[in-house]
């Protein structure tokens, strides 16, 4: 074959294939010609991630077809299957699905062979369990804007109740409590990652709520930095309580209003228990700490464990968490897969012991390989 046709990648080319830029540029402009509807169907809707960025780095007009946020969505349910609850808010933190998809890949290329959400995943689970204590917030502030409205008269009382704007420990609030697995199953990388994830959820409360960030990166940084401050602003209706949990239970922590660093230090300081795995043990003592507070106290409770237990001890869990919810008023039950061999579906059952219907919500696999230990 005479040189001339062939390309400089050594392929075998036509001698009609165009070769000067003029040409090609020339066939782009009839290529984006195309009535908008026409192009998406010759070009984006069916291309997969891979594509979808190969087309977006060729001009400005496919860039924006590839960046269709629906297209993406649907990328994200052939992937990664229907997204939850969670990972709508995420998405909407990530400010597309795009960017949610792009941090998802990156957080289980990064874990490999482990499955790891991404950190807009879990910032919005975070958020899930705070979320009574913002909702308390802002009713808070906007009750004390309409009072400083009001303006009352000198020497009168001022007409919002003290509770209302610094929070009162026999009305409202949020009581977290932490169950975690400290039994034989669960190594020391997964006791720290549960650890971890503890550390974030307490700063989210002292925050008041996450301020739309990933909770990665420099946003965590800056989150850590500023723990003292935030834990001074916390309000006194947040507490925390932290059960250990192998064939027996110990308290970390009693219900304690939220205090930033002497939570780093109880976590820097807590070793693992090891031995079984008893969760019904650790939800009644979570009921019994909790007993003394407020009706009207939020109670959730936060599952961090592999969930591998055996059948006797499912049903004991589980009635346990539907007995805790039946005698005790305002209690959800949240639960994250840390470890090898998580059982999730074990996890999903106990968090429908209480409300079947939103438990797929309420379980975020953490850190898990989808493999048995042995």
């Amino acid at each position: 074959m005479s040189p001339s046709l062939r390309s400089s990648s050594g392929v075998a080319e036509g001698p009609s294939t165009p070769h000067s830029k003029e040409a090609r540029r020339a066939a782009d402009s009839l290529l984006l010609a195309l009535p908008r509807e026409l192009l998406e169907r010759t070009t984006v809707a069916n291309a997969d991630w891979k594509d979808l960025c190969a087309i977006g780095a060729a001009c400005t007009t496919l860039r924006t077809l590839a960046q269709d946020c629906d297209l993406w969505r649907q990328e994200w349910i052939r992937v990664y299957g229907e997204p939850g609850a969670v990972q709508q808010a995420a998405a909407a933190k990530a400010g597309s699905w795009k960017a949610l998809f792009a941090a998802r890949t990156l957080a289980l290329r990064e874990t490999e062979p482990w499955l790891k959400p991404s950190t807009f995943e879990v910032q919005a689970s975070v958020d899930m369990l705070t979320a009574p204590l913002v909702k308390e917030m802002a009713a808070a502030k906007d009750t004390a804007a309409g009072a400083e409205a009001a303006t009352p008269a000198a020497g009168d009382e001022a007409s919002v109740p003290a509770a209302a704007i610094e929070g009162d420990e026999g009305e409202g609030g949020l009581c977290l409590v932490f169950l975690v697995d400290g039994s034989g199953s669960v190594t020391e990388e997964d006791f720290r990652v549960m650890t971890e994830f503890m550390l974030l959820a307490v700063r989210s409360v002292a925050a008041g709520g996450s301020d739309g960030g990933g909770g990665g990166g420099e946003e965590a940084a800056a989150a850590a930095a500023t723990a003292g401050e935030a834990a001074s602003a916390a309000p006194p209706r947040a507490k925390v309580a932290v059960i250990q949990f192998s064939n027996d239970v110990r308290v970390e922590q009693g219900p304690v209003e939220v205090d930033v660093p002497a939570f780093e230090a109880l976590m820097a300081g807590m070793g693992r228990m090891n031995g079984g795995t008893n969760i019904a043990l650790a939800v009644q003592k979570a009921g019994q700490l909790l007993k003394p507070l407020s009706p009207s106290t939020r109670r959730v409770l936060v599952l961090l464990t592999d969930g591998r237990i055996d059948s006797h001890q499912s049903r004991e869990a589980r009635d346990m968490a539907a007995r805790l919810g039946d005698e005790q008023a305002n209690v959800r039950l949240h639960a994250y897969g840390v470890g090898r061999g998580v059982d999730k579906q074990e996890l999903l059952r106990i968090c429908a012991a209480r409300d079947p219907d939103t438990a797929e919500d309420r379980y975020l696999a953490l850190m898990v390989l989808d493999e048995a230990p042995w």
